[in-house]
């Protein structure tokens, strides 16, 4: 039987979560910073005892996973979560069902294997030999969406008023290519054969744009709004990044991204802050683990809101003091004037213990108190800079 869920229970909180996270997005200061935690189904799977085999593979212990996750964040993490939606999970496979790539999931000998696809361009010519996919004929593309319907009728049948969502869509350009060509290859390929490149992004591109056409007539996206994922372009040299990243990403956010814009990258960006504020003028970024978050906040104060870069190895370290120190960083160096949104760069992992996360979200409350105060950070010698109150 699925985990019971009732809305109307939680909807006070949802109500405050949202005007918090609503305030920071208008640069403005609510109670305290808000504060949330990226999570996704597998660590939900984690904690509630099932295994990434189980989660991906069976539909109804996919929604109760999810609905049992909400539940948990609302009642028991109490970050500010802002809303009750399902999603079909497939974790980062979308290029590898796309272009027909063989695809490694989690097995009955393997119950904890991350789905993964494997690399399926390894030689110059299979550049030209990849094909566009037309989404009303490909036949991966067809399975996943009446996955998707399955998905959906499911979630009605239990939950009449939770929304369920999904739609396939690949990575950028850049990104993308490092699926089909494993990181490695790309990064070699970028500086050997340019030229080669640039007709394999020119097809991303093209690929990026059908799927998106697809979804947006199907109704299952945002029409207007566009957020990219482009963890990849972060580890190229600014150069490189300005050559074979940004010509293709600006395209995509002026073509889709008329109303509202954002970016993801799980790697640097903290070297091509410039573009991301002036040129993809994107209104909110997810910052990784890898910045130095004084150049982000510098860089966006007033005009991106931004979210992320506390370093989840601190909960893995486990101390009260290493959790702190993280907290303390993010929180003074980027939240004075609202703007910012504490959360920890990348993915939060399965096996990060629940207890240190909910510490985490605990003291990021009590330090992020507006207006905030040099009072509140305990460890202020060690952040270094200095505090505008």
């Amino acid at each position: 039987m699925l985990e019971p869920l009732n809305p109307e229970r939680y909807q006070h909180v949802l109500d405050e979560n949202r005007h918090r996270i609503s305030a920071a997005r208008g640069f403005q200061e609510a109670d305290r910073v808000p504060v949330t935690i990226g999570l996704g189904g597998p660590y939900y799977a984690w904690i509630f005892g099932r295994t990434l085999h189980d989660y991906y593979n069976d539909l109804e212990v996919m929604l109760d996973t999810q609905v049992k996750g909400m539940k948990w964040r609302l009642s028991w993490l109490k970050d500010d979560v802002t809303d009750l939606s399902a999603w079909l999970d497939i974790g980062s496979i979308a290029e590898g069902i796309v272009f027909d790539c063989q695809i490694r999931m989690p097995n009955e000998s393997d119950t904890w294997m991350s789905p993964w696809i494997v690399p399926r361009i390894t030689a110059l010519e299979e550049i030209d030999k990849l094909e566009v996919p037309d989404p009303m004929s490909h036949r991966g593309i067809r399975k996943y969406y009446e996955r998707l319907e399955r998905f959906r009728e499911l979630t009605k049948r239990n939950y009449c008023n939770l929304p369920a969502s999904g739609g396939l869509q690949i990575h950028p350009p850049v990104s993308a290519a490092g699926s089909l060509l494993g990181p490695q290859r790309l990064y070699t390929w970028l500086y050997k054969h340019p030229h080669e490149m640039h007709k394999l992004f020119r097809k991303l591109e093209e690929t990026f744009e059908a799927l998106k056409e697809y979804n947006d007539a199907a109704a299952s996206s945002e029409i207007g709004t566009l957020g990219l994922s482009d963890d990849h372009a972060g580890y190229l040299s600014r150069s490189l990044y300005e050559t074979f990243a940004l010509p293709y990403n600006l395209e995509l956010y002026r073509r889709y991204g008329e109303k509202r814009r954002t970016i993801h990258m799980d790697s640097h960006m903290d070297h091509v802050t410039d573009i991301i504020r002036d040129v993809y003028k994107v209104e909110e970024a997810d910052v990784g683990v890898e910045n130095d978050i004084r150049v982000i906040a510098q860089a966006f104060k007033g005009k991106v809101v931004f979210n992320g870069n506390a370093n989840w190895r601190a909960l893995v370290d486990g101390s009260p003091e290493a959790i702190e120190i993280e907290v303390e960083r993010c929180v003074f160096h980027c939240a004075n004037g609202a703007g910012y949104i504490f959360d920890n760069g990348g993915e939060t992992y399965a096996g990060l213990p629940p207890e240190r996360l909910r510490y985490e979200v605990r003291y990021a409350k009590k330090v992020g108190r507006y207006p905030l105060s040099i009072d509140n950070f305990k460890h202020i010698s060690r952040l270094g800079g200095s505090f505008a109150p």
